[in-house]
């Protein structure tokens, strides 16, 4: 069995400070750590080599300071006393999706999270543009790291059959890949994921796939900036384009075949990181009693045979096994879905011990700070969890954590969060005036939020360009046109939030309605968003201008929903249309009233 050294990865630079901080200081806080945290008598184990030893550990500053067979108390200015109890790094999940999932929300996560042991998870579905005021959101609230991840894919490619324009950036070969990434690097992402393969599991129509020289091009301008990239792989050719493009890390398992020599040696060669995410994946019996189709049934089968003896392959040949689990999709729960994942990684071959060095020190190493955390060691970051088991001997274990400290500081204990989490929005912003003139070369809606597209669901999408033009009695406008899709119920938005990602809800309270100034080729909808759900109110536009009014009492709710107007979302106008027909609208002048 071949097995090699690891590299470690530098050191994260400091995440910067967001300037909405001052706006969410209300909310909870996390607790502040003791000056120095002695952890008495642990058996503490050892990512390096996979065994556990009892040490004392002492915790100054948010790092490890000593890790000692005997450190005397008094060192300390608070013992904790963890004989019995296993100390681990906090668990990593390179592959997280912090989506709505049954009704969640960013501090609910947060909280999933926590409880079942991780220290440090990236989030793949936030628009770059709201990294900053997510960022300063989670200093609100009990939260482990988040490594915020840019998206890109390509035309035709996975990631880019749903979500709005800004979600994914979508390239074609090397100039425009290597453009749109050092574009996104103005918003400081902390990782990049590419949807680089296309192949969607055996189910028939395929979708496109990355250009080798886009991929390379990605990882170059990410290499400059000290960035890992992460791909969405699924198969032996992908994985193959992906490690000769040498990505950080792929994040899914490779199910369309088992691999060959060539791939086993690329993926060593290029030091790549393998997240197999088994836990989405996984022939769960309330996912299979829903599924009325033998095919079906066969096809996931046959992935998960290949899935099953390529981890077992790729980590007998000493390819570094990472955790990641692609939680917030398809009913893969939060938190849960990392535990599962570690039982996973056994069933399929892996030693409990294996799992956990894949779970903290592998998934540090593939985030490039594995210098910085992933082990108890002088002068790692104190990312820990204390568990009331041996979980390097049974894996299951892992769910017995009894304490979560992030950077020294506790937020679980006794299994439970040490204080009530925050709230899982941002404080209301006050309403303006204006919305959105169209003024301007940033494409920002008065609220600093990027315009976005909103448009029908996978492939055909229907065809949609919008931008600013010149007005013929002077200033801009926006201009709105397309074709929609030849499939049912085709629709197409543009949507202008009140804060990026619309993120930060909009207290309107103060204002009785919304106005604009319209033209366009036929009936349209502006559709007001909140909290709360969302509220229809349709006009009707031809080639003249003309001003349109509505009070807030006009908007027809969805569901019989009465909107918030004092947690607003965003604006969104447009309309669903006949399959294949074209539609125009110009828009100016957007504003409450």
């Amino acid at each position: 069995m071949k097995k090699r050294k690891v590299p470690s990865g530098g050191v994260k630079k400091a995440m910067w400070q967001a300037g909405l901080f001052c706006i969410l200081s209300s909310l909870s806080v996390p607790p502040a750590a003791a000056d120095t945290l002695l952890i008495n008598d642990a058996l503490v184990f050892d990512v390096r080599s996979g065994s556990a030893s009892q040490k004392d550990v002492l915790v100054k500053d948010g790092r490890f300071v000593s890790v000692k067979d005997q450190i005397d108390k008094d060192k300390a200015d608070q013992v904790v006393e963890a004989e019995g109890k296993a100390l681990l790094p906090g668990l990593i999940d390179i592959h997280t999706h912090w989506t709505n999932m049954d009704g969640a929300d960013r501090a609910s996560i947060a909280s999933d999270l926590l409880l079942a042991g991780v220290t440090t998870v990236t989030d793949f579905h936030t628009s770059p543009e709201a990294f900053q005021v997510k960022r300063a959101f989670h200093e609100t609230i009990m939260s482990p790291h988040v490594f915020f991840t840019a998206r890109m894919g390509v035309p035709y490619g996975h990631g880019l059959e749903w979500g709005d324009s800004n979600m994914t950036a979508s390239v074609y070969g090397k100039e425009d890949a290597e453009e749109a990434t050092r574009k996104i690097m103005r918003y400081k992402p902390d990782a990049i994921k590419v949807f680089a393969d296309g192949w969607r599991y055996g189910y028939g129509v395929n979708q496109s796939s990355i250009n080798a020289n886009a991929l390379e091009a990605i990882v170059g301008v990410a290499n400059e900036n000290g960035l890992p990239t992460f791909t969405h792989t699924v198969s032996v050719n992908g994985a193959k384009l992906a490690a000769k493009a040498g990505v950080s890390a792929i994040v899914h398992a490779v199910q369309d075949d088992v691999t060959d020599e060539d791939l086993i040696e690329l993926l060593l060669d290029k030091e790549v990181f393998y997240a197999p995410t088994l836990v989405v994946y996984e022939l769960r019996a309330d996912k299979m009693a829903k599924i009325t189709n033998p095919r079906t049934v066969e096809i996931m089968q046959k992935r998960q045979a290949f899935s099953r003896a390529n981890l077992y392959r790729f980590n007998q040949e000493g390819i570094p096994v990472a955790l990641g689990t692609d939680q917030g999709i398809d009913s893969t729960y939060f938190g849960e879905a990392d535990l599962r994942e570690l039982e996973l990684f056994v069933d399929f071959g892996m030693s409990p011990s294996e799992a956990l060095i894949a779970a903290t020190l592998h998934g540090a190493q593939a985030l490039g700070v594995g210098n910085d955390r992933g082990a108890i060691e002088e002068g790692m970051r104190a990312d820990f969890i204390l568990v009331n088991g041996r979980p390097w001997e049974s894996v299951s274990d892992i769910r017995k954590t009894d304490q979560v400290y992030v950077d020294g500081v506790a937020l679980v204990k006794s299994g439970k969060l040490v204080k009530p989490q925050g709230s899982g929005q941002p404080l209301s912003v006050k309403a303006k005036k204006k919305i959105d003139d169209f003024e301007g070369e940033d494409s920002l809606t008065a609220y600093d939020a990027a315009r976005l597209l909103l448009r029908d669901k996978n492939f055909p999408r229907s065809q949609v360009s919008f931008g600013t033009i010149e007005r013929e009695t002077g200033g801009s406008a926006l201009h709105f046109s397309g074709e929609f899709a030849h499939k049912k119920q085709p629709f197409a938005y543009v949507l202008l939030p009140f804060s990026p990602e619309a993120f930060a809800p909009l207290d309107a309270t103060s204002m009785k309605g919304v106005r604009f100034e319209v033209r366009g080729d036929g009936r349209f909808d502006a559709r007001l968003s909140s909290v709360s759900g969302a509220a229809l109110a349709s006009f009707k536009a031809n080639k003249n201008w003309k001003t349109v009014e509505f009070l807030f009492s006009d908007f027809k709710p969805d569901d019989n929903v009465e909107i918030d107007t004092s947690k607003l979302s965003a604006i969104a106008f447009g309309r669903q249309g006949e399959a294949n027909s074209e539609f125009w609208l110009e828009l100016d002048s957007v504003e409450f009233f």
